[in-house]
């Protein structure tokens, strides 16, 4: 039967006649063009920690300091991700501190993993299709374009992406992928240097996927189960090596996860039943599918649990959505089953994805304890075995089928590609984010104070303080709602109020410490509260207190040293300067404040070698150069200022008052000409900055 034109041409755009190149192109392409909306994107939630607060990536000094940390410093959690913290110090030396910069990186990371999941997928194809491919070999190529494209457009992967904090996932990936190519090349080596040259160079990118995110354990599950199963092209001695490889490098990530002081994370409640827990599963294999298939409502947290759902026959109907998602679940699982079983072409490919799909799933299920019920990036992973698994569908229709399905596919990510930027477009800041998240149903608690939050940064305490009553009414035991409610009342003056909310007992300082990050704040505002109302050593006692539960928390130090240097003068404030500089060599803040107080208290030579320490801990930050650089001028040593000056101009080349004080130290030196410029300059950038605001 001759073709239709339209067959032809849709045969065409769909044939291997589109090279590696193209569909790299594409991948890139694509994925620029819909998460374009978030590049823009100001810091939300993590990111204000992980890109401004933590200390941890303003210098390479801290390139092995960072694998002897988990990745939050102030927390209960063990997240061990030093790679994302090196992508971090990246950024910041690329980009400064400026968001979009970040934005970009995570762009780049999750594109980049689009490009090598292509490459590995055209190269397993073959081995799982097997007489399925009956367009031919050639059909490879855009099979996996086809699959790499719309995972790389679906818009449950927003958090990954447009999310700054949230590049973890994408890390791994990359890294994960990029070993699983090398392996491959080094099991088709010819010769023994370079199979353990790309042997070794997978072990490496393995051990960077580990350290980026702990999901990269599934990756290597995932890699284990189609070497022994499904890789048909390697000899057994190969595959042994492989996944004794694999094993030696697990190794290896145990070894660097044991070198962070030990952690106990959150202890919940006893397990819950296991019928409990089994349906939960049903329901978040329900929800997942759901979001796959018909992604409409997407925000970070997802509940499945219910407790009164059976409470009455009204309350089980009000909540029947949940049963329709244990429901789903339960159909999804069993379709899955039957297309596994059947004997259909395309069946290897079904069982492969079904198989990647379940490993990256039972992690995730809640059938084993998580801090979260169902969260879209959660799904990063297996979202690819999913695909995986209708494409081992549509392989087993007809070449003509298989044409008119390509089309449904392309239609379908233009449709997934526009609704990913959409929802990419939420990320422009924190209020947006926050108000389109609870308009779609994700009302949380975080959700709620994290909106509180950016009414109370622009004082809208009015706003703020409805947000917190209705949550510390619906969560009494939602700690950080209220220790913000009395933040928020303190900051209006209305301390009668504030005083209860923030002044919390050991025991439940101690639990809130333990389920919650930040609770310090309650008692850094409940001293200040006392410091106004000039009860001094009512404040001190409150941080001397909250030191003993925080003990590495800077600034409760930070504020007893204020207290006692504003009653006794700068020696008194030194000590607990000191002592916290001393223990925790990295904290910038903490070697900048120490160089201050030793100025003020007449001791140049230590406030120079504190400033010089302080220099090291972070690549643009100017304050302590210029600071030695002021000792060195106040001594009557201008030639020893210049350098100093000279640098911190470096690091900061738009600030007048460095070109002031420089001007200051030509003119000492007689370089009146030079000294003329710098202060002209000084006067020029002065005048940008006033017709800039």
């Amino acid at each position: 039967m001759r073709r239709s034109l339209p067959l032809k041409i849709l045969e065409t755009c769909l044939s291997a006649r589109f090279s590696r190149l193209g569909s790299w192109l594409l991948c890139l392409f694509a994925g620029g063009l819909i998460y374009a909306p978030a590049l823009g994107g100001d810091l939300i939630w993590d990111d204000y920690y992980l890109v401004r607060e933590n200390p941890f990536f303003r210098s390479p000094v801290f390139g092995w300091e960072v694998f002897r940390h988990y990745l939050f410093f102030d927390s209960f959690s063990t997240y061990y991700r030093p790679i994302q913290n090196w992508s971090y110090m990246l950024d910041y030396w690329l980009w400064r501190g400026d968001p979009a910069g970040y934005h970009l990186t995570n762009l780049l990371l999750h594109d980049g993993s689009g490009v090598l999941l292509f490459e590995l997928l055209r190269q397993l194809l073959p081995g799982l299709l097997g007489s399925a491919a009956r367009m031919g070999p050639r059909a490879n190529n855009p099979t996996a374009g086809m699959l790499a494209l719309i995972w790389t457009v679906h818009p449950v992967h927003n958090a990954a992406v447009a999310y700054i904090s949230g590049r973890a996932d994408s890390l791994a990936s990359l890294f994960a992928l990029l070993a699983w190519l090398l392996i491959r090349r080094a099991a088709q080596a010819r010769s023994t240097l370079a199979a353990a040259t790309l042997g070794g160079g997978s072990a490496l990118a393995m051990l960077l996927a580990l350290c980026s995110k702990e999901i990269a354990l599934l990756w290597l599950a995932i890699f284990a189960w189609h070497t022994l199963l499904f890789e048909t092209a390697w000899p057994w001695r190969v595959k042994v090596r492989a996944v004794c490889g694999a094993l030696a490098v697990l190794a290896a990530y145990a070894a660097l996860h044991a070198l962070p002081e030990s952690r106990t994370p959150l202890a919940g409640g006893p397990p819950a039943p296991l019928d409990e827990r089994v349906l939960l599963a049903f329901r978040a294999l329900g929800d997942y599918t759901r979001l796959l298939a018909w992604p409409g409502q997407l925000y970070m947290e997802r509940t499945l649990a219910q407790p009164g759902i059976y409470r009455s026959v009204a309350a089980w109907r009000e909540n029947a959505g949940y049963e329709l998602l244990s429901l789903g679940g339960l159909l999804a699982g069993a379709a899955a089953c039957g297309l596994c079983c059947w004997r259909g072409p395309g069946r290897p490919l079904r069982v492969f994805g079904a198989l990647w799909f379940l490993t990256a799933f039972l992690p995730i299920s809640n059938l084993f304890p998580l801090n979260a019920e169902v969260a879209e990036h959660w799904i990063y992973l297996a979202s690819i075995g999913a695909l995986l698994l209708v494409a081992g569908v549509v392989v087993a229709f007809p070449p003509r089928a298989q044409l008119t399905l390509g089309a449904v596919a392309l239609l379908a990510a233009g449709a997934l590609g526009w609704r990913t930027s959409v929802r990419a477009g939420d990320w422009v800041n924190a209020e947006t984010f926050c108000a389109r998240t609870i308009q779609d149903g994700g009302a949380t608690p975080r959700i709620l104070t994290t909106l509180a939050s950016v009414y109370g940064e622009r004082r809208d305490f009015v706003s703020q303080e409805t947000i917190l009553r209705k949550l510390t009414a619906h969560f009494p035991d939602y700690a950080p709602a209220r220790i913000n409610l009395g933040i928020c009342l303190a900051q209006q003056g209305r301390t009668a109020e504030a005083e209860p909310l923030l002044r919390v007992g050991k025991g439940d300082a101690d639990d809130a410490a333990r389920r919650f990050p930040r609770t310090w704040r309650a008692a850094l505002h409940l001293a200040q509260l006392h410091q106004r109302a000039q009860r001094r050593d009512d404040a001190l006692t409150v941080l001397a207190e909250a030191r003993a539960l925080f003990p590495t928390t800077w600034e409760l130090v930070k504020y007893e040293s204020e207290l006692r240097g504003a009653s006794a003068g700068p020696a008194a404030a030194l000590p607990p300067v000191a002592e916290f500089a001393a223990a925790h060599w990295w904290h910038l803040d903490a070697w900048i404040t120490l160089g201050r107080l030793r100025s003020l208290a007449g001791q140049p030579d230590e406030a120079i070698a504190a400033w010089r320490a302080a220099s090291r801990l972070d690549i643009y930050d100017a304050a302590p150069l210029a600071g030695i650089a002021r000792i060195e001028f106040d001594r009557d040593r201008p030639a020893a200022a210049l350098p100093e000056q000279l640098s911190a101009l470096t690091r900061e080349p738009d600030q007048p008052r460095h070109y002031l004080m420089l001007g200051t130290i030509l003119e000492k030196l007689g370089r009146q000409n030079e000294a003329l410029a710098a202060v002209r300059k000084a006067q020029s950038l002065a005048a940008e900055a006033r017709d800039g605001s």
